[in-house]
């Protein structure tokens, strides 16, 4: 089965960046998660850039972000049964996601918008079937090994894409089994993190009081 694919055009309302789709502006989920990102992330990611200089952590930043983002991009190619094309910087993060790549089964929406009555677009990167299960997955690069306990706002993040993937494809009957986060490495084997329902249910929770965060922030003008 494939769902239909969907695209979001980027807007300007009142000097905010927002998303229209289908009729409606909303934000996307990153700029939600940014946005109300709590105050000890904020300070250890202060304290990070002070510690290695900014400049040094700007390089860092401008260097995973270009990474992450041609990564992705040979990834749903390779989804889409397309020729890749791994350029040499690229090949240790590509064989790092590899094997993991290799256990989907089927790819039903590969970079597809969809959005969510409670007020928010989304664009995750996949909905596919990955060991027999179907989930919403969000491939993500890092420099080094993530602890479950650092990942919180990406788990947020694929929690809010499996609500809006199942109120956008209602009629299809859709039900999401779960959300795998996977994270390249450069020299080692890529990292997983499985959400079950049950992660999910309490990520959505947790997503939801960010979004009313959110509103407070940014109260809705459109």
């Amino acid at each position: 089965m494939k769902l239909e694919r969907y695209q979001a055009k980027t807007v300007r309302v009142n000097r905010r960046r927002v998303y229209e789709i289908n009729g409606y502006q909303y934000p996307g989920v990153t700029t939600v998660l940014s946005t109300t990102k709590p105050a000890e992330a904020r300070k250890a990611l202060y304290e990070w850039r002070q510690r290695i200089g900014k400049d040094a952590a700007q390089s860092i930043s401008n260097k995973a972000s270009s990474a992450g983002t041609r990564l992705h991009k040979q990834i749903a190619a390779f989804l889409r049964r397309e020729a890749v094309d791994i350029p040499s910087d690229l090949g240790g993060y590509w064989e790092s996601m590899l094997p993991i790549l290799n256990e989907v089964d089927e790819a039903l929406l590969v970079e597809g918008a969809v959005w969510h009555d409670a007020g928010y677009v989304g664009f995750p990167d996949a909905v596919m079937v990955y060991q027999g299960k179907l989930c919403v997955c969000d491939w993500k690069t890092a420099l080094k090994p993530k602890k479950r306990e650092w990942i919180g706002d990406y788990c947020l993040q694929v929690a809010a894409y499996a609500q809006a993937i199942e109120q956008v494809y209602v009629s299809t009957g859709i039900e999401v089994d779960g959300a795998l986060i996977a994270i390249a490495l450069d020299n080692a084997p890529a990292q997983t993190f499985w959400l079950d329902l049950s992660d999910l249910e309490t990520s959505w929770q947790q997503f939801q009081q960010r979004l009313d965060e959110y509103y407070v922030l940014r109260p809705r003008v459109f």
